[in-house]
C-alpha cells in the first residue's frame, strides 16, 4: 500500500495528444449531445457523464489503436492520458460502449464541425477528392448464416424465451437482481436480431428472384445486415464495405459510409450526394479506380457537374459466344462497319443490316444487333468457317454493336490526355492511405458494433481520429518551420 500526492496537470505534457483533443473538442458545439441529457418526469435520469469527456476518450482511444470499451475503461485506471482526461475518476465500459453507437446526428455534426475548422485553415478545399472502398470484417462468424426456415424457428424460440423471462420478472419483487435484467435485455436483443435477419433473407430473395441460377438467401443471426464479401487475401468473410472520400490537398477524410454492397460499381453517385448533403457543396473533381468507372458513374458525375477521372476497363464487354473454331477473319471484330450506311459486311460479301436495337436505361448504352439475310447463310460456301459447329440449318450470322453515351465518349477522350493520366496517377497514394491508417494505427480490422448504422458510426470515429492526428501533425510541422524562420 502506497499513499502519495498526484498533481493531475503534471501527468501529461503540454503538447500531449490527450490535451490537444480535449481543447479542440471544447471549442465545438455539442448541443445535439447535451439535448439528450434531460430530466423526464417519472423516468430514471440519463447517464450524466459529460459528452466532452466521452468524445475525447474515444478520439484518444482510436488514435492509440484501442477500439474496446472494456480495455479503455481499464486504461483509465493507469494510463496517464486517460487519467488526465478522467481526473483520476473511474468510468464504466457500459457508458463508453453505449455512447459510441448513439446519436448518429451528433457524431455527423461533430465530424462536419471539425471539417469546417480545417477548411477555415485552408486544409480542405474540395477542389479534388478521391473515392475508395475497403472491406472490414463484421462482428459475425461465417457459421452464423442461416436460411429463412432456420431463422424463423430460432425466432420462435427466442420469442418464447422472452415471454418466459417477462413472466418471471412479474413474479419477482422489485429487488430483482441486475443479472436477471441483463438476461431479459439479451433475450430481447437476440429476438430483435432474428427478426431483422428474417426480413433481410426475404429482401435478398426478392432481389435475386430473376436470376437464372438457383440462389439460396442466407442471413447472419448475429449481424443480419453483414454480407459475405471477398477480402484482399482471397477469402470470403462477413464484412462491410467502407467508403471514404478523401480531399487530395492534405489527405483529410471528408465523408465516411459503410455499405452492404460487396462491389463499388454503384457507389460513386451516392458518395457525391452524401458530400453535398453534409458539406453543402459538391467536389469539383473526383478520382476513383476502375471498380467505380462505368457508364452509369460517368453519366452521374456529368449530371452532377463533377469532373470525373477514372480507369476505364473493357472487361465487362460481352465476348463472342460462338467464337469456337473460327479463324480471325470471321470474328465480329474483323467485319468492316460502314458508319454512313449503318451496316456490316462479311468476308463473303453479304451485308448485315440492323435487326433491332435496345437501350439499357441503367447505363444509357444502346445495343444494336445486325443480321445477314435469311437466304444468305444457309447456302454460303464459307458457312463452315463462320457458323458454330452445331448450328441449325436456318442459322444466320449476327453481330452486336454497342453505342456508348456521349458522356462516356467525352470521358474516354479526356482520359487519353497526359494531364488526366497524371491526375489519376496520384490516386493510390492519397485514396488508400486513410484505409491503411485506420486498419494499422486504429486497428480497425474488425468492427465491434453490429448493424450497418452502428458500423458506420464506428468507422466515423476512426476517421475523425485520423483527421485530428493529421491536423496536429501539420500544426506541429508548421510551428517548427515558423520557429526555424
Amino acid at each position: 500500500m502506497l499513499l502519495r500526492t498526484i498533481d493531475v496537470e503534471k501527468l501529461i505534457d503540454d503538447d500531449h495528444r490527450a490535451r490537444l483533443i480535449w481543447e479542440l473538442v471544447g471549442r465545438l458545439d455539442l448541443g445535439l449531445y447535451h439535448a439528450q441529457i434531460a430530466a423526464v418526469d417519472g423516468h430514471a435520469g440519463r447517464e450524466h457523464t459529460d459528452p466532452q469527456l466521452l468524445i475525447s476518450l474515444w478520439l484518444y482511444a482510436y488514435s492509440r489503436g484501442i477500439g474496446s470499451a472494456r480495455e479503455m475503461a481499464r486504461q483509465c485506471e493507469y494510463e496517464p492520458g486517460c487519467q488526465w482526461l478522467c481526473g483520476l475518476e473511474p468510468i464504466s465500459h457500459r457508458t463508453l460502449s453505449g455512447f459510441r453507437s448513439e446519436c448518429r446526428a451528433g457524431l455527423d455534426d461533430l465530424f462536419v464541425q471539425v471539417l469546417g475548422m480545417m477548411s477555415a485553415e485552408g486544409l480542405i478545399t474540395l477542389e479534388r477528392v478521391t473515392l475508395d472502398g475497403t472491406k472490414i470484417k463484421a462482428n459475425a462468424g461465417g457459421n452464423t448464416f442461416r436460411r429463412k426456415e432456420k431463422l424463423a424457428a430460432h425466432l420462435e424460440l427466442a420469442r418464447e424465451q422472452v415471454r418466459i423471462l417477462n413472466v418471471q420478472a412479474e413474479e419477482e419483487d422489485k429487488t430483482a437482481t441486475r443479472r436477471a435484467a441483463a438476461e431479459r435485455r439479451a433475450a430481447r436483443q437476440r429476438a430483435s436480431r432474428l427478426e431483422v435477419a428474417v426480413r433481410e433473407v426475404e429482401r435478398l430473395q426478392h432481389a435475386k428472384k430473376h436470376d437464372r441460377e438457383k440462389f439460396v438467401a442466407r442471413a447472419s443471426s448475429t449481424d443480419p445486415e453483414a454480407h459475405v464479401m471477398r477480402n484482399g487475401e482471397g477469402g470470403t468473410v462477413p464484412s462491410y464495405n467502407v467508403q471514404l472520400l478523401t480531399d487530395t490537398k492534405h489527405g483529410m477524410v471528408v465523408n465516411v459510409e459503410a455499405t452492404t454492397d460487396a462491389i463499388d460499381y454503384r457507389q460513386l453517385e451516392p458518395a457525391i450526394e452524401r458530400c453535398e448533403k453534409m458539406l453543402g457543396q459538391k467536389p469539383k473533381q473526383i478520382v476513383a479506380d476502375g471498380d467505380y468507372t462505368n457508364h452509369a458513374s460517368v453519366q452521374a458525375a456529368a449530371a452532377c457537374g463533377v469532373d470525373f477521372y477514372g480507369s476505364w476497363q473493357d472487361s465487362w464487354k460481352p465476348v463472342e459466344r460462338d467464337a469456337q473454331g473460327r479463324s480471325a477473319d470471321f470474328l465480329a471484330s474483323a467485319f468492316p462497319y460502314h458508319a454512313g450506311q449503318d451496316r456490316f459486311t462479311c468476308p463473303a460479301g453479304q451485308v448485315l443490316t440492323t435487326h433491332h436495337a435496345l437501350l439499357n436505361r441503367e447505363n444509357g448504352v444502346r445495343t444494336h444487333v445486325y443480321r445477314a439475310p435469311k437466304k444468305a447463310c444457309p447456302n454460303c460456301p464459307l458457312r463452315g468457317q463462320c457458323a458454330p459447329q452445331q448450328a441449325r440449318p436456318e442459322w444466320r450470322r449476327s453481330i452486336t454493336r454497342l453505342e456508348e453515351p456521349a458522356a462516356t465518349t467525352a470521358f474516354k477522350t479526356k482520359m487519353a490526355t497526359e494531364e488526366a493520366r497524371q491526375i489519376y496517377a496520384q490516386r493510390s497514394q492519397i485514396a488508400e492511405f486513410p484505409h491503411a491508417w485506420i486498419k494499422e494505427r486504429c486497428r480497425l480490422r474488425q468492427f465491434r458494433c453490429r448493424g450497418r448504422l452502428k458500423v458506420a458510426m464506428e468507422a466515423t470515429w476512426a476517421c475523425l481520429s485520423y483527421n485530428l492526428t493529421r491536423w496536429f501533425s501539420l500544426r506541429r510541422k508548421l510551428n517548427l518551420e515558423t520557429a526555424r524562420a
